[in-house]
């Protein structure tokens, strides 16, 4: 299987510029997981961009401002897209691709009040604000996932000072957390095991 291209900020930007010029209100999206990292600095190319919405008005009117710049909506059944649990996939005729999440990742991390009140506008085209994750979400939706492209970055991101309490206290105010904090101690002891990440959390 070919291995899909990555993309740097001065090819994604374009593509999120152009979906601003089509929406006919203001509209405000959630930057969780790779072009949140890029735009924090924390890695440069990313394979695409993951998009969490809060609430369903500004999902339908990005989907269809998404729609009259040229994007289709694709079917991708692999094990991974299954396990993330978008609620959509785009992609544009560059091969760039969209994640569309509707408030909750992986079918259980919720997009919390606290979690968009812990996010930073970091873009803003016309009627579009994108706000990029703090570094404690990012790190706390890639422990949920099983790519080992996530556990790198949990590795990246934890070089930097993550606060810890801060990713203990959301795992604790998450509805349901029980059911899926099994899967982050595993990632946790995972990057423990390859990348020597001591975390307070296991």
């Amino acid at each position: 299987m070919t291995e899909r291209k990555k993309y740097g900020e001065d090819e994604l930007m374009p593509v999120l510029e152009d979906i601003s010029k089509h929406l006919e209100a203001e509209t405000t999206v959630y930057l969780i997981g790779g072009l949140a990292m890029v735009l924090r600095g924390y890695k440069g190319i990313t394979f695409d961009v993951d998009i969490v919405f809060d609430n369903d008005e500004n999902l339908k009117r990005f989907m269809a401002a998404t729609e009259k710049a040229g994007m289709k909506t694709i079917s991708d059944k692999s094990a991974e897209y299954v396990q993330l649990g978008p609620q959509h996939i785009l992609e544009n005729q560059d091969g760039i691709r969209l994640d569309i999440f509707y408030k909750q990742v992986c079918n259980g991390l919720i997009l919390s009040k606290d979690m968009m009140q812990r996010a930073r506008a970091k873009l803003e085209f016309d009627n579009l604000t994108v706000h990029a994750m703090s570094a404690e979400d990012i790190f706390l939706f890639k422990s949920i996932t099983m790519r080992d492209e996530d556990l790198v970055d949990m590795s990246r991101i934890a070089e930097t000072e993550l606060d810890w309490n801060t990713i203990e206290i959301e795992i604790r105010k998450q509805p349901n957390s029980e059911n899926w904090f099994p899967r982050v101690r595993e990632r946790l002891m995972d990057l423990m095991d390859e990348y020597g990440v001591d975390s307070p959390l296991i």
